[in-house]
């Protein structure tokens, strides 16, 4: 993909405006409100325990000098929460973006990323993020 179409495609995530869930490719999810409960769903309930977990990343997320505010907006990124023995991991997955925009509507998938994929590690007891890793 061409320098300036990836900037073109970047401008387009930045400033895409939705109230739907976003995919890859910056697609608009189907939905069905209680998709959760099928046993074929995708989508999974989360352990109310991991929440203290979540806050702690999300605000250490929100703390990393090295992205944009723009690239710190929730809708670029799905979320995974998992546990180890004595932490939680945190994993902010940043959606891939369009391969291409073709009125005003994105098309393809590319393996560049908006966002920046980050997992954290917060500990268990003392819900502190304890280190966080980059993914490239």
């Amino acid at each position: 993909m061409a320098q300036d179409n990836t900037e073109t495609i970047k401008k387009y995530a930045e400033t895409q405006v939705t109230n739907c869930t976003l995919t890859d490719g910056y697609v608009c999810e189907n939905i069905t409100e209680d998709d959760f409960l099928s046993v074929e769903s995708q989508k999974q309930l989360v352990p109310a325990i991991y929440f203290p977990a979540w806050q702690a990343a999300h605000e250490a997320f929100q703390n990393i000098e090295d992205l944009t505010i723009q690239q710190k907006q929730l809708k670029h990124y799905r979320i995974g929460i998992t546990e180890s023995d004595d932490a939680y991991i945190v994993l902010f997955s940043a959606l891939l973006l369009p391969q291409k925009i073709v009125d005003n509507i994105p098309q393809g998938i590319t393996n560049i990323t908006y966002g920046q994929t980050t997992k954290f590690w917060v500990d268990k007891d003392s819900l502190q993020v304890t280190k966080y890793l980059f993914y490239r």
